[in-house]
């Protein structure tokens, strides 16, 4: 690891520890995904392969944002170089130094992109590219082939649920008002409407349970008169 310009360096404008610091907190950004995105890959059916598609897509934008600061950079040695009487202070031993760091921080960007680009991983993103469309595909296929009784009892969860949470901002209410000592009748009224929701919710859920029973019935009867 290259050590730091003194502080003469940065009073006399030049910008390369800034940007370099910079890039390497990229590059370190960069090192970290592709870590977790080869430890995936090597990984042989491990359920954390569906990150993969968009792992991958993450570390591409990553190096080229990289790639874009490690560019920058190189203009700010072009800038040390043309001119020499402001960055006198740096020597060709310096500017020989930045350019060796500019050179292998390329080349590991290069080599990240290289390997996530291959003929065999852009194979494999694509397998697992279309297992996330299946799954996604039974899904809904799942949802769709939903009983009408199944349909009305998720129904039933889902106002169960929103009712609940009726019931909490109801109570953080009644908190407010009794802490600042107002009674009044509205508890009295909330309590009346969530005892009223929930005998509407069973009795709902009674109604529907029958009318599903009574459908099975005629079903098999009628499947009887077919055989």
């Amino acid at each position: 690891m290259m050590k730091k310009e003194p502080s003469m360096a940065a009073a006399s404008g030049d910008p390369f520890y800034v940007f370099k610091d910079e890039l390497e907190s990229k590059v370190s950004a960069v090192n970290q995904k592709h870590a977790k995105w080869r430890a995936i890959l090597d990984a042989k059916d491990s359920p954390a392969a569906k990150e993969l598609p968009a792992l991958t897509h993450q570390i591409e934008s990553a190096v080229s944002t990289a790639e874009k600061s490690v560019k920058f950079l190189e203009e700010t040695i072009v800038m040390v170089e043309a001119n020499r009487t402001k960055f006198e202070h740096i020597d060709a031993a310096e500017i020989a130094s930045r350019k060796a760091f500019v050179a292998a921080t390329r080349k590991e960007l290069q080599a990240v992109s290289a390997e996530i680009s291959t003929d065999a991983v852009k194979t494999r993103i694509r397998k697992e590219e279309r297992k996330l469309m299946q799954s996604a595909k039974s899904s809904t296929s799942f949802r769709s082939n939903l009983t009408g009784q199944e349909r009305n009892e998720h129904f039933l969860e889902e106002e169960t649920q929103r009712q609940q949470v009726r019931i909490v901002l109801f109570n953080s209410r009644l908190i407010a008002f009794n802490s600042r000592g107002i009674v009044t009748g509205y508890s009295k009224l909330c309590k009346s409407r969530i005892r009223v929701w929930r005998d509407y919710t069973v009795i709902s859920r009674a109604y529907m349970e029958s009318q599903w029973r009574s459908r099975a019935k005629s079903r098999a009867r009628t499947k009887c008169w077919t055989i």
